[in-house]
């Protein structure tokens, strides 16, 4: 294990599978006070599992917000998430999804000066740069699923991990060509709010509107599977 492997699984893998662990915590014991108080059954759980693709909320990340900028045009890749749910007591659920998301820009032409720290001015003219990003998140979703019926699932709940962003810049000025590599970790934080719709026994259909910050998006649309019935 490399020392910057090693820091990212003492920074945010080790904390985020801490959350994870609290989380099922959590489960065992809604799942005892349920059973107890309200008589819930095993047919009241399940386990969903889904696949989904987002769009609409562009990429922001450290280094890498050129959209604004003049001279610099890109493309944004969709976000794909996995996500795992496990539902109890008919109402909670407590989950996790993985998502990744990747961008890409250039700028032409784009004017510079340099100066020394009295003002001197050292060198100017235009560079070109190019700037490759891959975002990827780890989150936790503790969700409350809303009364529905037997085919619609609606719930919201909110998000909460760890971002990981790579990016890897060539500039190009009259002086040569200089390559970097960065990276940025970050927390994720937001809320989410959705449904999932049933086409049978076990395909789900699932729509949601959040916001958590890069690299998740404004709207995820995905299939799911569920193991058990609702």
């Amino acid at each position: 294990m490399t020392s910057i492997t090693r820091e990212i699984y003492k920074g945010f893998f080790k904390p985020f599978l801490v959350l994870l662990f609290v989380g099922f915590s959590s489960v065992s014991f809604g799942q005892e006070a349920s059973g107890n108080s309200a008589g819930s059954s095993p047919a009241d759980e399940m386990d969903i599992f889904g696949l989904g693709v987002g769009y609409g909320g562009g990429l922001g990340g450290p280094g890498v917000s050129y959209s604004l900028l003049p001279n610099y045009s890109g493309t944004t890749s969709p976000g794909f998430m996995l996500s795992y749910e496990h539902k109890f007591a008919k109402q909670f659920g407590i989950g996790a999804s993985f998502s990744v998301a990747s961008a890409s820009y250039t700028g032409n032409n784009i004017p510079y000066n340099i100066i020394d720290p009295f003002g001197k001015p050292l060198g100017s003219g235009n560079l070109n740069n190019k700037v490759n990003a891959t975002y990827l998140g780890l989150a936790s979703r503790p969700l409350y699923h809303f009364k529905g019926s037997d085919k619609f699932d609606p719930y919201g709940g909110l998000i909460f991990g760890f971002t990981f962003t790579s990016m890897s810049s060539s500039t190009t000025t009259n002086q040569g060509t200089y390559n970097s590599h960065e990276f940025y970790p970050g927390i994720l934080f937001g809320v989410v709010a959705g449904g999932r719709y049933a086409v049978s026994k076990k395909i789900l259909i699932w729509l949601e509107l959040s916001y958590s910050g890069m690299p998740d998006y404004l709207a995820n649309i995905g299939v799911a599977y569920k193991l058990t019935r609702f």
